[in-house]
């Protein structure tokens, strides 16, 4: 027979379960999120709010059901940009094949993702076929439709299908685009207008579905990523569709890398790369009333990687993501039965090792409670300096930097004027130019960074809009040449205004020109013009005497003091702080519960060497009372409170991977405690003392623990 005890712990879960279902009913409410192609299984029943089944075809209806039966609010994703059921193509869907609509490289050969399912361009009958599949996902209840990765090629084109749309598109026959410039760009605009057109198709079918609320949610690689991958989809020219809801900004080491890899520096930072992609996400969505999610993957598919790589690539992430502090909700990891199942070859085998698998979870719990908006430090955390009132820094982009061929290394022109400045601690913005047009966008930046030289304006209100933008008082630093192939085509907006380069267009309307050096004011604003190209400062030695300098000269200008180079990044959020030392080591003092550590030590400050990266709660206030408390646990704390002298904290997370929390004791008394689960049984708990705090260690389960201290 159960305890009355057990009775009253088991009311407890089956309320807690009930409020969970309430709090889950809106997918967009979700601050943590997780993707998984199966169903239910308590092993990785990780207790985020929200869970997304992706599953591109056959039954999922189950899977999505198993989720929602154990309370949390469910996403359908479906791939938008390949046939990973092999069934719309071969002919298995409505007995017609479409062999014509398959992405095709220069030789005619099909272009498939991992060797299995083929990339696909967006025509009204692969629309229809995701129509389908959008209906499908609805009427199985699912809170959320996800269509993953809208996105193409740039070095395919050659379908038929294609051909026939681009004489379509642009009045004249098809031009393949291995041929010149002109046809790359406008292959790739066409690919982009198609996956626009699906996008637009798909939100209107989610927006139409009747009965209930239904976001429409994107999820999406960085422009950044898509360069090195030779890849185009609607990024920016997306922020202004109508019916989408939000994005998750889809970041894992191998885009990191991908990313870096084409960037030739002596000087090359992983965080730095990881950095610039996290804040690409947040620039498309701040200001905005767009909700967006930050993923976060401990692994990734590339089995030649070892499981102490990826603790150290993820250490850096969490520390790049984190930094983006108008950003409050994450997605924690998809896959994560390639962490926490047998049977995988991630890392060299799996599950992962029970130690990350224990940080990862510590970390989740910290995502869990990331409040919005930080504080940034200099060099020392609490006493340094406080940078809140540093220049806003923007490097102008637009999605024509992946319709535009790039030469290699083919991020040059484009990381060397960010990389040299976060290596320096100083933090340095995209500048989505698809947004000139929002004011309260534009008001974030003090400085705008721009180069023609690896992209070009499609529309000229771009300019119109920075034009205004420097005369109410912005500081434009012009960089690079012109007289490229793009600017000699005689078909672009520019020479239908008369000037023979975009640069040239943007300069006349600033009273300048393209051969003009120098600085000249425009209304309350000032051009900073040096035709220098921007690849060079990949060189250290010319960022340091060329555009270090430049920057410093066009902060100065808007009256808001010198830059600050740091070498290091420091920003506290609620109670934690997140540290990375790019350069330059960087001092935290107090008392800290290092989340990273599997057994959530509690430090008396820490000095983080060049290269490494930390995350840490303030714990020093709960050190300080005479009453015991929680410093930190793994995922998920459920609740905690403190009666008749006993602090109760209930936990959940999945089962085979154990639960860890650092619980503060006055003066070091040795505590009893005790644990049941929802049933009410028994959980046995190892408890370590290590000065004034214990270490709690117990079996995990995804209905919950709950602890009793003494």
């Amino acid at each position: 027979m159960r305890s009355l005890s057990g009775l009253l712990v088991s009311a407890v879960f089956a309320w807690a379960l009930l409020l969970s279902r309430v709090a889950a009913a809106g997918f967009l409410d979700a601050k943590t999120v997780f993707q998984t192609n199966a169903g239910y299984d308590p092993r990785v029943a990780i207790a985020a709010d929200a869970t997304i089944v992706h599953r591109h075809g056959g039954p999922f209806a189950g899977e999505l059901e198993s989720w929602q039966r154990k309370g949390f609010s469910v996403g359908r994703m479906f791939f938008a940009d390949s046939d990973a059921a092999n069934a719309y193509w071969t002919g298995q869907w409505d007995g017609t094949p479409y062999p014509q609509d398959v992405e095709r490289n220069q030789a005619g050969e099909v272009v498939k993702c991992a060797g299995v399912r083929p990339y696909m361009l967006p025509t009204d009958g692969w629309i229809r076929y995701l129509e389908e599949m959008t209906d499908a996902s609805l009427e199985a209840g699912a809170g959320a439709i996800l269509p993953e990765e809208p996105l193409a090629h740039v070095f395919t084109g050659y379908e038929e299908s294609f051909r026939e749309l681009w004489s379509q598109r642009y009045g004249r026959p098809w031009r393949p685009q291995h041929e010149s410039d002109e046809a790359r760009y406008l292959t790739a605009q066409l690919k982009n207008e198609l996956y626009l057109k699906l996008e637009r198709r798909l939100a209107e079918r989610t927006g139409a579905f009747a009965g209930r609320d239904v976001a429409f949610v994107l999820p999406i690689h960085s422009l950044y990523s898509n360069i090195a991958a030779q890849l185009v989809a609607p990024l920016g020219t997306s922020t202004n569709l109508r019916g989408i809801d939000g994005y998750i900004g889809q970041i894992w080491t191998g885009p990191v890398n991908w990313a870096l890899g084409h960037y030739g520096s002596p000087r090359k930072s992983f965080f730095a790369s990881a950095y610039v992609l996290y804040d690409y996400f947040t620039q498309l969505t701040v200001a905005s009333d767009k909700k967006l999610w930050l993923l976060v993957d401990p692994v990734e598919d590339d089995p030649d990687h070892t499981w102490g790589e990826f603790a150290r690539w993820y250490k850096d992430c969490v520390a790049a993501m984190l930094l983006m502090d108008e950003v409050d909700s994450y997605e924690i990891m998809p896959w994560p039965d390639r962490i926490f199942l047998p049977g995988h070859s991630t890392g060299g085998g799996t599950p992962a090792p029970e130690e990350y698998r224990v940080t990862i979870l510590a970390v989740t719990q910290a995502l869990q409670e990331m409040p919005l908006g930080g504080r940034r430090f200099l060099n020392i955390w609490p006493a340094g300096i406080s940078a809140a009132a540093d220049a806003g820094i923007g490097v102008a982009i637009a999605d024509t930097l992946m319709w535009q061929r790039q030469s290699h290394p083919m991020l040059q022109g484009v990381y060397s004027l960010f990389l040299p400045l976060l290596e320096r601690g100083m933090p340095v913005s995209s500048f989505v130019m698809e947004r000139a047009h929002e004011a309260a966008y534009m008001a974030r930046f003090d400085v705008i960074v721009l180069s023609y030289e690896s992209f070009k304006p499609a529309d000229p209100a771009m300019h119109a809009c920075l034009v205004d933008w420097v005369r109410q008082g912005g500081v434009l630093v012009v960089l690079g040449g012109h007289g490229d192939a793009l600017d000699a085509c005689t078909d672009f907006w520019w020479h239908r205004h008369n000037c023979d380069s975009a640069l040239e267009a943007l300069l006349s309307e600033l009273g300048g020109t393209a051969s003009q050096e120098g600085l000249w004011p425009v209304g309350d604003g000032w051009v900073l013009r040096n035709p220098i190209s921007p690849a060079q400062f990949a060189q250290p030695s010319v960022a340091e005497q060329m555009y270090l300098p430049l920057i410093h000269q066009a902060v100065s200008k808007v009256g808001k003091g010198r830059l600050h180079e740091s070498g290091s990044f420091c920003m506290q959020r609620g109670p934690f702080v997140i540290a990375h030392a790019e350069t330059k080591g960087l001092r935290l003092t107090g008392r800290l519960v290092d989340v990273f550590d599997p057994e959530l030590g509690v430090i008396d400050g820490v000095e983080l060497p060049p290269g490494t990266s930390g995350l840490y709660r303030d714990v020093a206030s709960l050190m300080n009372a005479t009453e015991s408390a929680v410093l930190h646990t793994t995922h998920r704390l459920v609740a905690s409170d403190r009666s008749d002298g006993v602090l109760r904290l209930t936990l959940r997370g999945p089962a085979g991977t154990p639960g860890v929390a650092r619980v503060f004791v006055p003066n070091g008394a040795s505590p009893r405690v005790t644990a049941t689960n929802a049933q009410g049984d028994t959980v046995r708990v190892s408890c370590r003392m290590d000065k004034d705090t214990v270490l709690l260690t117990f079996p995990n389960d995804p209905d919950g623990v709950t602890i009793e201290i003494r």
